[in-house]
């Protein structure tokens, strides 16, 4: 077969991929994957791992790495499918024990890649999870911390002063395209009660995709490009100088972080 004839079918299942008519039914058959492959494991793998003869900490990071190495897999799925495609920038330091880290949420999909590339990280995830029969044996395996917990205050903190490292997402909910970026004081008052610096990594999301209150199959005219870029470390320490309030110091860490992740954005 002539060279120029494989260019031409080569082009061809590239617009094939890219175009609406193949990634509608190919979304819905990765929606399809994630939740029977989720099904699956939480009746075969997560129960195995919950049941271990092992310390709890064991159970924690082997269940942990489980889902982040899923989540690897899961993610080269979504890419081999035409679905989205994705860089990674300075992400080894997420690797690092013990930090806070901080991430603004464009899409559905941004806790699949934090977690994909922290692996033994707790997180705050959704108290839905916690009483879904088939997310529950691995949230509770994992020791995520669930948002509805009425001490979640204490536990973040807690985690963080045992030298563990917590992910959030201080939006609380996807953002929404065109607003300004709106931050929880609770994260702010966790960097400052654990004495903890701050890990921020900015997502990009272009054109934007899996939004809060869009249907699976209303997706965006091109596959999606994610950009996720782990920025240096913020100290805290000085927020709490010259016997500052608490109250007050969060505040203004808040709309820091706001500005901080806002100019960063502009520049993706």
């Amino acid at each position: 077969m002539e060279f120029s004839v494989l260019i031409k079918r080569y082009t061809l299942y590239q617009r094939l991929r890219r175009s609406r008519g193949w990634r509608i039914p190919a979304t819905g058959l990765g929606f399809a994957v994630f939740g029977v492959g989720g099904c699956v494991l939480s009746l075969s793998l997560f129960p195995l791992i919950y049941l271990l003869p092992i310390k709890q900490r064991q159970k924690e990071a082997f269940t942990r790495r489980a889902i982040a190495g899923i989540f690897r897999t899961y993610l080269q799925l979504l890419r081999g499918l035409g679905l989205l495609s994705y860089e990674f920038h300075d992400v080894e330091q997420l690797h690092q024990p013990n930090q806070l880290i901080l991430v603004n949420h464009p899409s559905l999909l941004d806790v699949v890649f934090i977690i994909a590339l922290t692996g033994d990280t707790s997180c705050i995830v959704k108290g839905s999870l916690w009483r879904n029969p088939f997310t529950a044996i691995a949230v509770r395996a994992a020791n995520y911390i669930s948002n509805s917990d009425s001490n979640l205050f204490q536990r973040c903190v807690a985690t963080l002063r045992h030298g563990n490292s917590l992910i959030i997402f201080p939006e609380g909910t996807r953002t929404r395209p065109g607003e300004s970026l709106s931050f929880h004081r609770g994260p702010s008052n966790i960097a400052l009660s654990a004495s903890k610096a701050i890990t921020p990594v900015v997502i990009s999301c272009k054109p934007a995709t899996l939004l809060k209150h869009q249907q699976w199959y209303e997706i965006s005219a091109t596959p999606p490009h994610y950009t996720i870029r782990v920025m240096p470390s913020l100290s805290v320490v000085h927020y709490m100088s010259d016997g500052q309030l608490q109250s007050t110091a969060a505040r203004k860490l808040t709309r820091d972080l706001i500005e901080y992740f806002t100019q960063h954005l502009k520049n993706f």
